[in-house]
């Protein structure tokens, strides 16, 4: 599954990469995200086979994902962006073969390799060793469609960024968990295309928050949301004044949909909770420790 938002080039690329691989895909499945720069078009009439889905206005990466793992056919669905492809032309055999040796997984993450050949996290390249993980990124992973349509699913209204941290924790609680696999990669070119530094910035710390309303049980709620606030304001302040002096513009974003995090507010239990912020400090964890969240805290 790919979603795309006026891309239409890197779009092309990735494809022309994902018919390259053998064996191929069952289906590839797009959504076009408000687009006006042709991309529909250059879909239908460049790559027929592939299913199109397309949102009149642009809802969001996180409503487009939602709406192609639903749409999707498949039991695994491999999620890439518009600028990210897999290197191994086996892709999709071994990430069939991954998710039936482990049964308990329900997300399986890789490695980014980025242009210059540098992974896009210290821990997470091809010579890292198989971990379990706190979150992954949408544009380098494989899902486990059933356990996505027993969970909650992506929260519509993050828009954009954090959808993959607060699923994981929802995977944990459901009793599966999010593996990281170094032996199968994907190449992300990361367009500068629709991409604000800032903005993306806001938009993490914002659903950030969002998250810790909706997942974290009372009282440690509270010691949790401080925390969030703080860090990130502390990541800003690390990024200049320019940075720093704008944080209040996703305060006050935030508040406004305080309400909606209530009403979709499900807590986990504290030792789920706890466990996974711990993993994601101690991102190192070997994928033979306790995968039972219970078992962990015990």
């Amino acid at each position: 599954m790919i979603t795309t938002r006026n891309r239409c080039e890197e779009l092309q690329r990735t494809l022309e990469k994902l018919f390259d691989l053998q064996p191929p895909a069952d289906e590839v499945i797009i959504c076009a995200d408000g687009c006006t720069d042709g991309t529909p078009a250059m879909v239908r009439q460049q790559f027929p086979s592939c299913i199109l889905l397309e949102n009149e206005f642009a809802r969001g990466s996180v409503f487009s994902r939602d709406r192609l793992l639903r749409a999707a056919s498949g039991d695994i669905v491999a999620s890439f962006d518009d600028d990210s492809y897999p290197l191994e032309k086996d892709f999709f055999a071994r990430v069939e073969q991954l998710f039936a040796e482990h049964d308990d997984a329900a997300v399986i993450s890789f490695p980014e390799v980025r242009d210059e050949e540098e992974a896009a996290h210290a821990n997470k390249t091809a010579s890292s060793p198989p971990h379990l993980v706190s979150a992954y990124a949408n544009c380098a992973a494989a899902v486990r469609r059933d356990v996505y349509l027993r969970s909650q699913g992506f929260p519509f209204f993050f828009t954009h960024m954090y959808e993959e941290p607060d699923y994981a924790l929802q995977c944990y609680s459901l009793g599966y968990v999010v593996r990281f696999e170094p032996s199968l990669r994907v190449r992300h070119r990361v367009s500068s295309a629709q991409r604000k530094p800032i903005r993306r910035h806001h938009l993490n710390a914002r659903n950030e928050l969002y998250s810790v309303f909706m997942r974290c049980p009372f009282p440690q709620l509270i010691a949790v949301a401080l925390f969030r606030i703080w860090r990130q304001f502390r990541y800003a302040c690390n990024e200049g004044f320019p940075w720093a002096i704008r944080e209040p513009l996703w305060w006050c974003s935030a508040l406004l949909d305080v309400p909606n995090c209530i009403r979709h507010r499900r807590p986990i239990d504290w030792p789920t909770y706890y466990v996974w912020m711990k993993r994601a400090r101690h991102s190192m964890a070997l994928v033979h420790e306790p995968t039972s969240v219970a078992q962990a805290s015990a």
